[in-house]
């Protein structure tokens, strides 16, 4: 099923740099997350971005891990696989993920939306890349936390996901003006650009009524510090 895809599609100019695959990801959650990584050039390194990192230096796979970067001028994008592997026959782009699988209205495990674009974008690098069709390409999200590995399948629908998610950024590309937070406030909980973002103060300010998600650390080092100076 396609992602709800906000606002109007339009062609990346040729004048747009490309788009990095981690800034469609960024998009798929929170467009003010995309607006102030990919525009404002705002990018905040937490415990979460690090324990990541550490995840793909640690992982422990089944077989050989080959991880490439890829750019293509006619998709507009750019990006560094997590790994590409050779399986029954097709070309399989893996994605990790620390976190946990999502759940459909079925009860059935599913990818989010932000890694569900994030592997279509990956795998349409590939199958150009390699010239060959996307019925030889096959995208794959492992989520370590609850041990799913979530097949996203490669289709025509799946290219028009990313049509429309790639045509987005081009728009926010082009404004002057933060995107509003997202609707899903519990997304800034875990989102490292939230000290810069303030999405609970943007919220308020927009309805004073709006009942505040308190957004704390996980872990507070609970140190006195003493500011001595401006």
């Amino acid at each position: 099923m396609l992602a709800s895809v906000p606002g109007g599609a339009t062609p990346p100019s040729e004048h747009d740099p490309l788009t990095r695959v981690m800034a469609l990801h960024a998009i798929a959650y929170c467009e003010r997350l995309f607006y102030l990584e990919e525009v404002e050039e705002i990018r905040i390194a937490d415990h979460r971005v690090y324990a990541g990192r550490l995840l793909h230096e640690q992982l422990d796979t089944d077989g050989p891990l080959t991880s490439y970067t890829v750019e293509s001028e006619s998709l507009g994008i750019k990006g560094r696989f997590d790994a590409v592997r050779r399986q029954d026959g097709c070309w399989c782009v893996v994605e990790h993920k620390r976190g946990r699988s999502c759940k459909g209205a079925d009860g059935r495990h599913d990818a989010w939306d932000s890694d569900r674009v994030q592997v279509i974008a990956y795998a349409l690098l590939l199958a150009e890349h390699l010239g060959c069709d996307l019925a030889e390409v096959r995208g794959m999200v492992r989520y370590h936390a609850n041990h799913r590995t979530i097949e996203v399948p490669i289709d025509e629908a799946a290219q028009v996901e990313f049509d429309q998610w790639r045509s987005r950024a081009a728009i926010l590309r082009r404004g002057h003006a933060r995107p509003p937070p997202t609707t899903a406030a519990n997304r800034c909980i875990a989102c490292s650009l939230a000290p810069v973002c303030l999405p609970e103060e943007e919220r308020l300010a927009r309805n004073p009524a709006w009942d505040t998600v308190r957004l704390f650390p996980a872990d507070p080092d609970r140190i006195i510090l003493h500011v001595v100076e401006h």
